[in-house]
């Protein structure tokens, strides 16, 4: 099965598809234009969010078997379109988790130690220290 990745992807991942026996072909900078002139030649394809897999597109790739996501939403790609052509839309919803989890903490900590405020008095040239000691974190649990 031949493979094209359309927008940057991890090399780990990208070697992964090499070892489970597929020819995987990087392009990270193609452009729509480019696309239906290559993609017809490929079994399946990756994309992230820059690549816009649309139902102009699909109809001109009578080999596409497989499209994949590389994240959470599939709101690049049309996927009633595609499915109605038998072809299977996946994604990879997991993808993200560690960077919302952290995502999440660091929200917390700005919150909890009022840092947008501070940052934002800051750039207005002021240093209001005591209106910004936030709480402390030590101890506390998140409930």
């Amino acid at each position: 099965m031949k493979i094209l990745v359309c927008d940057k992807t991890e090399a780990e991942a990208i070697a992964r598809m090499r070892a489970a026996g597929l020819t995987v072909d990087t392009n990270f900078e193609i452009t729509p234009e480019e696309l239906p002139n290559v993609l017809p030649a490929y079994d399946g394809m990756v994309v992230r969010s820059r690549t816009k897999v649309r139902q102009p597109l699909i109809d001109v790739c009578p080999n596409l078997k497989i499209i994949v996501r590389g994240g959470v939403g599939l709101d690049t790609i049309d996927v009633d379109h595609a499915r109605s052509k038998g072809i299977t839309v996946k994604n990879t919803p997991k993808a993200s988790s560690a960077s919302v989890a952290e995502l999440a903490i660091g929200y917390m900590f700005t919150l909890a130690r009022s840092l947008y405020k501070a940052s934002a008095t800051m750039k207005a040239e002021k240093w209001e220290k005591k209106a910004f000691e936030g709480m402390k974190l030590a101890g506390r649990l998140l409930a």
